[in-house]
């Protein structure tokens, strides 16, 4: 039967109490609970368990009848359904025959039980009267039950009608008593239940009162560290209000003096700006002109990849003119070959016609101007020979010196492309260094701004000194009137310590 732990926890369940048992053998000691009603109570266990549903379903109507127990039960999270079957674990529980720490310890956190002690302790202990006059009725038709005689005993007292008087005495004292002895086992196990209940609510709340108690001193030291630490800023506004008066005064010539100088700083910032804009505009022009240079560079580039074309062109001709003297110079060759054969022929001739006498003479003038024509075409041939050797020579040195043109006319393209990007680099450079001086021009023209706002709030600031001057004195005044608060929440702290040594005692 020991399922009362099922009951226990839920919201509003108490924070778990501990028992041992030197303390559960003291309070069943006092309340006089021994052996023999844990043995009357383990008997009686049928009789708990008969009564559970019906005895359960009477105290949940009675808790819902009274107005305190109603409400505390409707601000629960428990059901009716979970109510009374908590209370029936609980009635069970009463047979269990166990009735050590362990018992005590559940039933002192028993959900429904720590419910109803809230509302109030008379309204807990008043509730439990159901149990009381059900149980006591219960066990009292139980003992009576016991000891009235059946139908054979009535036979047997009519047969000794002179014992009868004796004997239905002796069983009515014998059915008092055994009603008394079960009704003070139970009402004893009620009466430690219920005290180990109220003892576990009192210990929270002597708990909660120490910790109410704790935090009121604590609270009334911080208050005294506060008052010092009031008692100590009022000093030093005291203190700060002498110092700052003389600061505003100081602050005030200071500022007449700054006043001036930001004056003069305006007009140097002036005249820088000025000066920065000429340089600007020179930095533009120096600009623009570094990006003309670039655009003739890259125009004399493009001229001189022209004349390098040309240049090669001509090298093509002169190499095609060097060839085509070359082939005269063969032919001349074969004209020579040609001319050394016809004088050869020439000179056969002659022989022949020597030979044949005056026949052979026509022949002879034949072979003579044949020979004479043969010379002169040597001569001729010659003559072309040393002009194709000139026009060779000449045409080589050409070839050579185009090849030394081609040559520093790369240099003169690799010279010009270097300077166009040294150019690109310096119209770089003059373009950051044109943005740089827009830059500053604006930055100066800010800055001049920006100085004579400041010298217009240098001469606000030397108006607020004379206000500063007079929010000291105004100052002054509240720091008296700060130590005259702080003087009556001393007083009160006073006040507080003497209450606080009187609860003590």
């Amino acid at each position: 039967m020991s399922q009362q732990g099922q009951a226990t926890g839920g919201a509003g369940a108490p924070q778990r109490t501990s028992f041992d048992r030197a303390s559960v053998d003291r309070v069943k000691e006092f309340v006089g609970f021994g052996p023999e009603d844990e043995r009357r109570l383990e008997e009686q266990a049928h009789l708990f368990e008969r009564v559970s549903d019906d005895l359960a379903d009477e105290y949940y109507e009675n808790v819902r009848s009274r107005r305190k127990l109603d409400e505390a039960f409707a601000a629960s999270e428990l059901s009716g359904a979970e109510f009374k079957r908590a209370h029936r674990q609980y009635l069970e529980a009463f047979g269990d025959g166990d009735y050590g720490p362990a018992f005590f310890e559940r039933r002192a956190e028993f959900a429904p039980a720590d419910l109803f002690v809230e509302p109030g302790l008379n309204e807990y202990v008043g509730s439990y009267m159901v149990y009381y006059e059900r149980l006591l009725e219960e066990i009292a038709d139980e003992v009576t039950a016991e000891y009235t005689p059946d139908a054979a005993a009535e036979e047997d007292a009519a047969d000794g009608a002179a014992n009868a008087e004796t004997d239905t005495a002796a069983a009515v004292e014998a059915a008092v008593d055994e009603t008394v002895e079960r009704t003070l086992s139970t009402l004893r196990l009620a009466v430690l239940d219920q005290q180990f209940v109220i003892g576990s609510k009192v210990d929270d709340f002597m708990e909660q009162l120490a910790s109410m108690t704790q935090r009121r001193k604590s609270v009334r030291e911080d208050l005294e560290d506060t008052v010092e630490e009031l008692e100590d800023y009022a000093e030093r506004i005291g203190d700060g209000t002498e110092t700052i008066d003389d600061v505003a005064t100081e602050q005030s010539s200071s500022t007449a003096e700054i006043a001036s100088e930001m004056s003069n700083l305006s007009a140097t910032v002036e005249e820088i700006a000025s000066n920065t804009e000429e340089v600007s505009a020179t930095a533009e022009r120096a600009e623009e002109i570094a990006g003309e240079t670039t655009d003739t560079a890259e125009r004399a580039i493009d001229k001189m990849e022209g004349v390098r074309e040309a240049a090669d062109e001509v090298t093509e001709d002169v190499e095609d003119l060097r060839e085509g003297v070359q082939r005269i110079d063969e032919i001349v060759d074969v004209i020579n070959d040609i001319a050394d054969q016809t004088n050869l022929l020439a000179l056969n001739a002659s022989i022949e016609a020597a030979t044949a006498g005056e026949a052979g003479d026509g022949f002879a003038v034949v072979a003579d101007e044949v020979k004479n024509l043969a010379e002169e075409s040597q001569e001729e041939a010659a003559t072309i020979e040393r002009m194709v050797n000139q026009i060779q020579e000449d045409t080589q040195e050409t070839v050579e010196s185009l090849e030394d043109a081609n040559e520093e006319i790369d240099d003169g393209v690799d010279l010009v492309e270097d300077t166009v990007e040294n150019l690109g680099e310096i119209e770089t450079a003059v373009s950051e260094a044109a943005s740089g001086v827009d830059e500053v021009a604006t930055a100066t023209d800010d800055q001049a701004a920006s100085t004579e706002e400041i010298a217009g709030m240098a001469d606000e600031v030397m108006a607020n000194a004379d206000q500063v001057a007079a929010e000291v004195e105004s100052l002054a005044e509240v720091s008296e009137d700060v130590e005259q608060q702080v003087q009556v929440v001393t007083e009160m702290v006073d006040r507080l310590a003497d209450v606080q040594q009187t609860e003590d005692v």
